[in-house]
């Protein structure tokens, strides 16, 4: 597997003999919907799942490997609650002839239906695809945990019925949309795992900061306590079970205070040694890590053919694989062979395993889907993802990594335009949002239009990111506003100090918490920043309480109270860092971008940044976008984000490198 190394000491020497910079690309290029994403092989490997976007609307493609014939799922019907357009978000193969999908409308989940390959028997299960009128809130069920295979189409799902963080399993029959409940949750248990043959084995138990495990060896069988509930540094998280070894798995924290994996023995609750470790960055993180085509970039990958764990997928600067199982591994080393300049996936496999579904990328790549078949003994292209794009037009992503203030070490990216050395460039400095997500290695449009118009792009992963240990991430709480933009700060330092950015033409630009992070930047580094760019940015923290639709989760809203700070005993602090209250600090020019329908971050948030910006005598460029919600929305609306985008960098920053 091709893996990208850590080239921070070698950027003095980076592109020393590189090509003439790279033709202006038409915007479309970047903003147009990928033809072919989040592509998954049916169990049976004759059919070929994926998403791609129909009059400006996502939907479910199937396509027979044989004759390569190619239906549409259409769900887009009207819908009686929402206004705006149904697309399809999320799907899973539960047979080799049925899929269930997860649809929603805006920033929304419209609910769950279950249809066949060919578009027949479509079946509502949950939300508004199953009743229109008597919905549920917003824990309807829409996790399938297994699929049974059977005549029936009979899947499980989680329930959270009464409690967001208790889940129970319900056994649900997709022709008919019947459901029953077939383990209730005893109190304590927040995660479940089941065996392939589809029977509840083990439970995780949560309270407060304490976890612990259940278990049974059999349905039949009574549960029993294997690990009392106990402080175990962070909350325990099931893994996976392997049953050829008879084994749980279980992701904990290592002595390094990594997220990693352990094997527990369910006779005697005994936790063996960690099967994979790194002393910098988690095997698995607390949050799922995800690149281009959806695929999860850190997360246990297993064998249904050998019923056993065959390899770990894991993220340090870039996607690396440990197989344990040689059969896997030496599939892997065939397709690096064919395929040297791309990081290499494999999704899935069909269930004898004579098929195998590959996807290999790189930063400059967006990605090509491949079949490996092992009867024929062939390997082909089956699908690009963005077909229009040649690699060699595209800009190379630099792994980088700078000391912050307090010594901590902070690890980010670097994309340089095509043909230039990494000294003197006009910087875009792109904090990301969550902030509780992390940057990755890959293929990413937006950046790659700014390096072709000829800035590079300096991303970091802040304290809060996920995928560098709990100490990183913890030392993020109640940090917004504050060492996190410390951090933010601190990137840009390191980019004047490297040489790598004319300290006079840098810009910051940010998305959600990332727009947060833009106007905060403006407003207290006056001298970094000659422009700014804040996209569905948070303007006023204690309204956002109210505003957002996190007011309505009880998940979302213990999570922000703890990490953020109480909207009432910390009001002063909050008040204090929100942008509107400091506009007067901000001389900039701001350019403001908002969806109307977002529904995390509502338009009053911007609306309210810009009456302060103007109440100073700093009026704003402003954009405002309707059947918008929290990120960029269809195609037509990324094109006029991202020309509005250039225009103003072009305008206020000045053009970038020939």
């Amino acid at each position: 597997m091709r893996i990208l190394r850590s080239r921070l000491p070698l950027l003095a020497l980076f592109l020393a003999g590189a090509a003439c910079a790279a033709e202006r690309l038409p915007i479309e290029d970047f903003a147009r919907e990928p033809d072919t994403a989040r592509a998954r092989l049916a169990p049976d490997g004759k059919h070929l799942a994926f998403l791609r976007g129909y009059q400006d609307t996502t939907m479910l493609h199937v396509a027979d490997l044989e004759t390569n014939k190619i239906t549409r799922l259409d769900v887009s019907e009207g819908v009686l609650v929402f206004t705006g357009r149904k697309e399809v978000a999320n799907y899973c193969w539960i047979s080799d002839s049925r899929l269930v999908l997860t649809t929603v409308v805006g920033d929304s989940i419209f609910g769950v239906l279950a249809v066949d390959y060919d578009a027949k028997r479509s079946r509502g299960i949950s939300g508004y695809e199953k009743d229109k009128i008597n919905v549920r809130g917003e824990y309807m069920p829409t996790e399938v945990i297994h699929a049974f295979e059977d005549k029936d189409q009979n899947i499980l799902m989680l329930d959270r019925p009464d409690n967001p963080n208790r889940p129970e399993i319900i056994k649900v029959d997709t022709l008919d949309g019947l459901t029953k409940t077939v383990v209730k949750n005893p109190g304590e248990v927040a995660q479940w795992g089941v065996d392939l043959s589809g029977v509840a084995r083990f439970g995780i138990l949560t309270h407060g900061e304490l976890s612990g495990a259940i278990y049974r060896a059999s349905e039949k069988d009574e549960w029993k306590t294997i690990l009392p509930l106990k402080n175990r540094q962070a909350r325990m998280r099931l893994a996976g079970f392997d049953a050829a070894s008879n084994r749980l798995l279980v992701t904990m924290l290592n002595q390094e205070k990594r997220w990693t994996i352990f094997p527990l023995d369910p006779a005697t609750g005994e936790i063996g040694e960690p099967l994979l470790s790194d002393p910098v960055y988690d095997i698995v993180p607390d949050r799922s890590i995800s690149g281009a085509g959806g695929i999860a970039l850190a997360s246990t990958y297993f064998s249904k053919r050998k019923q056993t764990l065959a390899g770990v997928r894991y993220y340090t600067e870039s996607p690396r694989v440990k197989w344990f199982d040689k059969e896997y591994a030496t599939y892997q080393a065939g397709v690096d062979k064919s395929l040297p300049n791309t990081v290499n996936l494999l999704v899935d496999e069909s269930r004898d395993g004579k098929r195998q579904l590959w996807y290999g990328f790189s930063d400059q790549n967006p990605g090509v889907y491949h079949l490996l078949d092992l009867e024929k003994k062939s390997f082909k292209p089956l699908a690009p993802r963005m077909g229009w794009i040649k690699p060699a037009q595209m800009a190379p992503m630099l792994a980088i990594k700078y000391a912050a203030r307090d010594g901590l070490l902070i690890h980010g990216y670097l994309t340089v335009p095509v043909g230039y050395q990494p000294k003197g460039l006009p910087l875009v400095v792109m904090p990301h949002g969550g902030p509780w997500v992390r940057d990755v290695w890959g293929f990413d449009p937006l950046v790659q239009l700014l390096a072709n118009r000829g800035y590079a792009v300096l991303q970091m992963n802040y304290r809060g990111s996920t995928g560098y240990g709990d100490e990183l991430y913890r030392n993020a709480r109640r940090q917004i506003g504050g060492k996190i933009q410390d951090d933010i700060e601190d990137a840009t330092r390191w980019a004047i100090a490297s040489g790598v950015a004319d300290s006079k033409r840098i810009a910051i630009f940010g998305s959600s918490y990332g727009g947060y992070s833009a106007l905060f930047a403006l407003g207290h580094n006056p001298e970094l920043y000659r422009c700014g760019i804040s996209m569905a940015g948070v303007t006023d923290w204690p309204a956002i309480y109210e505003d957002s639709d996190v007011a309505d989760s009880k998940m979302a809203k213990k999570h922000w109270l703890e990490q953020i700070g109480d909207p009432e005993k910390d009001k002063i602090n909050l008040r204090a860092i929100s942008p509107v209250n400091f506009a007067d600090k901000i001389i900039a020019p701001v350019f403001i971008i908002q969806g109307k329908r977002d529904q995390r971050v509502p338009q009053d948030q911007a609306k309210r940044m810009v009456a302060a910006l103007e109440k100073v005598g700093r009026k704003p460029e402003s954009l405002f976008l309707a059947e918008v919600g929290h990120e960029y929305g269809n195609e037509q609306k990324r094109i006029e984000i991202y020309k509005a985008v250039v225009a103003f960098l072009e305008k206020n920053l000045g053009p970038g490198v020939p």
